[in-house]
């Protein structure tokens, strides 16, 4: 008797988690990012000020596993965009539910908005999202930040503590923020800048029963960043600082 395709479950946090599972079934170094990989690792982001809905999926793959994620997304019934694809398909993939009630967008090796976070050799960890480090990362990257990115980043960092070193997978490794940091300088000011942010916005709306005290999270990262080595093209790019602008304003990209 042969078994049925998996069909699209009717909660989106389900559907990823089932989608998760079929991917490290297979071995695929495939992570789901964005607001339901939050939601997946940070209990405080389920309650309170900072809980909200969820209308898509987001993945990032390695390039030479895309064909056979996309045969899982396939199989599970979703519909691939196909002029879309066929279009930006060697760095993103778009894919849709049959009945519209969300999508799964798809970043190949990298993720590009503000800045670029080189993903290769870090979708293989354990647990179904990013690493915690990359998870941060993926917020503090974006320039035109809004409440969301924050909400995320403060119930983060409430949830999970920080480690010099590299992660056991539920602690957010220093080393691999420093590392991405510390090669680029447009980034690094970026990320200073919108920890600042998080730091006023978990004052001003407090998590209660908090893992960890996020303004003390934030300075550890803080200080972790001003400590670890940088480049010489950082250095370099750091004594032109804002005279030239440095982060991306990514367009929307319609569907």
């Amino acid at each position: 008797m042969t078994e049925s395709p998996p069909r699209i479950l009717a909660d989106i946090r389900d559907e990823a988690s089932s989608i998760a599972a079929e991917v490290a079934a297979g071995g695929l170094p495939a992570r789901l990012l964005g607001g339901v990989a939050f939601w997946l690792r940070c209990p405080s982001v389920r309650s309170g000020p900072f809980a909200r809905d969820y209308a898509d999926l987001d993945f990032a793959v390695s390039k030479p596993a895309s064909q056979r994620f996309r045969a899982i997304l396939e199989g599970r019934g979703y519909l691939p965009d196909k002029f879309f694809n066929g279009l930006h398909g060697a760095t993103r993939l778009y894919y849709g539910a049959p009945d519209g009630q969300w999508s799964v967008d798809i970043v190949i090796d990298e993720l590009t908005m503000s800045h670029r976070l080189d993903l290769r050799g870090q979708l293989g960890g354990p647990g179904p999202t990013l690493s915690l480090a990359d998870l941060l990362l993926t917020k503090l990257q974006v320039w035109e930040v809004n409440r969301k990115d924050l909400g995320d980043t403060v119930c983060l960092l409430a949830d999970h503590g920080v480690t010099a070193g590299p992660s056991d997978g539920e602690e957010i490794s220093l080393a691999r923020v420093t590392a991405v940091l510390g090669t680029d300088w447009g980034f690094c000011h970026t990320a200073e800048r919108n920890l600042g942010k998080v730091a006023e916005l978990a004052a001003a709306e407090p998590l209660p029963g908090a893992g960890h005290d996020v303004a003390a999270q934030v300075r550890a990262v803080q200080a972790a960043i001003e400590a670890a080595p940088k480049s010489r093209s950082w250095r370099m790019r750091s004594r032109i600082g804002e005279r030239v602008k440095w982060y991306e304003t990514p367009e929307e990209v319609r569907h």
